[in-house]
């Protein structure tokens, strides 16, 4: 398995390893989420957000097929009267095609994202993962991930 930071030319590339991890969403919670198209995660959005030095996809290839990919932003907050100034290493994705799930893919490329952690001097890494999801919510468990916050709503009808 290869893991190599993408290009504006691997575009297309992840815009099509997101419809897989886009459809569980978009079957979970239909009222919120599309199926996947060209239009949810396009490669011309790829392509901008490759253009942001705080941005970081990676991909992940076996036997030379990629199948999987993460994004990532460092995000920097300044000091407020409440808080004080933080930078985080924040992932927006992470997919990995079904087939090569729970062979290292994912870890793989959370391991890629650590490391731009550590050289960016960035002690904290998080994420959001719907709690409906088990199986993403035990991975990154798995992974070292630890829930710090909760998010609650009250969806009302019509």
């Amino acid at each position: 398995m290869d893991i190599r930071l993408a290009t504006p030319n691997d575009a297309e590339i992840i815009s099509a390893l997101n419809a897989e991890v886009q459809q569980v969403h978009a079957d979970a919670l239909p009222h919120l989420f599309k199926p996947p198209s060209e239009e949810t995660f396009p490669a011309s959005l790829v392509r901008q957000l490759l253009a942001d030095p705080n941005t970081y996809i990676f991909i992940g290839f076996a036997n030379g097929a990629p199948v999987g990919y993460i994004y990532a932003q460092i995000i920097r907050r300044a000091e407020t009267s409440l808080r004080y100034a933080w930078d985080r290493l924040y992932i927006h994705h992470l997919s990995v095609n079904q087939a090569y799930q729970r062979h290292g893919v994912g870890q793989a490329l959370i391991h890629a994202v650590v490391r731009v952690a550590k050289e960016q001097g960035i002690s904290t890494i998080a994420l959001d993962v719907w709690s409906l999801n088990t199986k993403a919510r035990a991975f990154f468990a798995a992974q070292g991930f630890t829930v710090y916050q909760e998010n609650m709503w009250l969806h009302l009808s019509g």
